[in-house]
């Protein structure tokens, strides 16, 4: 008989562009009869939005109707009153849960949207039984893992007691309340960069080497998109395979990123291989990467704070024993955030990392009906608001087709390197460093309709980090012949509280953690993100709050330190272009 299994549970994730905008392109089946209308805004439907605006509409649109956004082909004409599309776009599908009007109005999605769109971009019907399958993202395995928490959809049932009943002191009737969705991914293996901004904030990634050309967008990017499109004239000798650095018009490298060229859908323009992770202006340069479709260079990938957080997708599939994907189980959770996190490694392990808190704003799933209980709400096309079970919606189905799982090899302990005050201790036998966000959920009032009761959206509160190490003692001075006894550093660090009497009150020391995989391979996290315990509020560097010299039983003298910082920036080179 066969069953579910959690060793055959894939877990895959996605940065998205706007909380709970799940990227992927999904063109679904029009819905003969259906509706169909344009895009009313001039200035565009951003990334995020749960609202669109149309005019031009046709036909009759039902609430539980599944409606594509975005044209799919440039310069082709669905109908006699779609658009014309100038370039090609992103699109993807969405649920009505309410609109208002008929040849103009507004739609309200059951979630946001993953991508921009521009003024008179498609609005159309499609099947809701069936989905032309075409490009998936959240295909990102996070790390070795074996152990997820999922954000399961949480109700509040709320009994209500009323006077004057027969109720027999049992509640008379039940109300539903809010919802939440709060899920936690346990110690994984850390076997590249794909999980470790999201705690933090953003990723740049610069080249070792481009090629010396001279490439500019035409026209302005957005966060999300996943098509550009080049100059012709400047164009070059950019094909589909070839990596490419985007960078701002005047050079500089603040929102450097990497994406590979995957198809050539028009003259000059390109599809990429993951969503662009920044905004990037009209005539910002291009360059292609040293080696082009084979790059030979390393890649710096620099994680800096911000002060909002990119949220996540989760997509998790069942599949049975059988392999039978017309069993497949699949939910997708939307709107992520990481509210806290860990980094830790000890001696004889590897670098681990768990997202210990994952709140997310909604879900949804791919079982049509309820089966057993009440009546089937599945009702192909629309006709009513609860048409398919609460939360049912089209989406790609991924499985192991789709995903790149890690090849490379973890980072051990045993590689590792850590300096604290500048001063490097060989006899480490543990690090954890926290993050915490202060993550708040809010329930604003809201036009949502339906059955949606989730968030409205995440609050980053205070970010607070902390570091446990044990460090059995080095050897001190008569034994080493040095000037500088570091058995006896940590001691005096404490008795200086970070004070080092140069007027600049609590200024800290630096702490560096490193981990070598090989050339060019490694993992540096420095605080503050200097390395210098500086003056000036944002540069203060780390503190010890406690370290105690316990007489135990152990052969060597060994301290738990428990180290306060402020900020801190994690750089990873490699030889991987690109992350999620």
């Amino acid at each position: 008989m066969a069953v579910y299994r959690s060793d055959q549970a894939q877990l895959t994730i996605a940065a998205e562009a706007a909380p709970g905008g799940d990227p992927e392109l999904n063109s679904g089946s029009r819905h003969t009869g259906g509706f169909n209308g344009l895009i009313n805004n001039a200035n565009g439907i951003a990334a995020g939005s749960t609202q669109i605006t149309y005019d031009n509409g046709s036909n009759t649109l039902h609430k539980g109707d599944f409606i594509r956004i975005g044209n799919v082909n440039a310069g082709s004409s669905e109908s006699s009153s779609d658009a014309d599309g100038s370039t090609v776009n992103e699109y993807e599908i969405r649920r009505v849960v309410h609109f208002t009007g008929t040849t103009a109005g507004t739609i309200f999605l059951d979630r946001p949207t993953a991508f921009f769109h521009a003024n008179n971009e498609i609005v159309i019907n499609v099947e809701g039984s069936s989905s032309t399958e075409e490009f998936s993202y959240i295909t990102t395995v996070p790390g070795i893992y074996e152990g997820v928490t999922l954000p399961e959809f949480t109700p509040t049932i709320e009994p209500r007691y009323l006077l004057g009943t027969s109720a027999d002191r049992n509640f008379t009737i039940a109300y539903s309340g809010s919802q939440s969705f709060n899920g936690a991914l346990s110690s994984f293996v850390v076997v590249d960069a794909s999980p470790l901004r999201f705690p933090i904030g953003k990723m740049t990634t610069v080249p070792s080497s481009v090629a010396s050309d001279s490439i500019k967008l035409d026209g302005a990017v957005k966060k999300g998109d996943l098509f550009i499109d080049c100059d012709g004239s400047d164009v070059g000798n950019l094909a589909v395979n070839d990596y490419i650095q985007i960078v701002n018009a005047d050079g500089t490298t603040t929102t450097s990123e990497v994406r590979q060229i995957v198809d050539e859908p028009g003259t000059d323009i390109f599809r990429l291989d993951k969503p662009l992770r920044f905004d990037h202006a009209d005539d910002s340069d291009i360059h292609e990467v040293s080696g082009g479709a084979s790059p030979s260079g390393t890649f710096t990938h620099t994680i800096t704070e911000t002060f909002d957080l990119d949220t996540l997708s989760w997509n998790v599939l069942f599949r049975d024993t059988a392999e039978t994907a017309a069993n497949d189980l699949q939910r997708r959770y939307v709107g992520g955030i990481v509210d806290s996190a860990t980094l830790s490694a000890s001696e004889g392990g590897m670098l681990m990392m768990s997202y210990d808190s994952v709140p997310f704003l909604d879900m949804i799933h791919n079982q049509t009906n309820q089966g057993t209980v009440g009546n089937n709400l599945f009702a192909d096309g629309g006709g009513s608001e609860d048409a398919g079970m609460p939360r049912y919606s089209m989406m790609n189905s991924i499985d192991t087709t789709d995903i790149i799982f890690p090849t490379t090899e973890p980072y051990y302990f045993s590689q590792g390197s850590f300096t604290l005050f500048g001063q490097e201790f060989a006899r480490v036998r543990s690090i954890s460093i926290s993050i915490a966000n202060s993550v708040e959920p809010r329930y604003y009032i809201s036009p949502r309709h339906g059955r949606h009761r989730g968030p409205s959206e995440f609050r980053e509160g205070r970010r607070s980090y902390s570091m446990a190490c044990t460090v059995a003692l080095p050897d001190t001075i008569a034994s080493t012949g040095t000037t500088t006894n570091s058995a006896n550093e940590i001691f005096k660090q404490v008795l200086l509280e970070g004070n080092y009497g140069d007027g600049n009150g609590l200024s800290g020391f630096g702490v560096t953690l490193t981990f070598t995989r090989g050339t060019n391979d490694t993992i540096t996290i420095t605080i503050p993100n200097d390395t210098t315990a500086a003056t000036g509020l944002n540069e203060a560097g780390a503190f010890i709050l406690s370290a105690p010299y316990n007489i135990t039983g152990d052969p060597i003298i060994q301290v738990d330190l428990d180290i306060l910082f402020r900020n801190m920036k994690i750089e990873v080179v490699d030889t991987k272009p690109s992350y999620i």
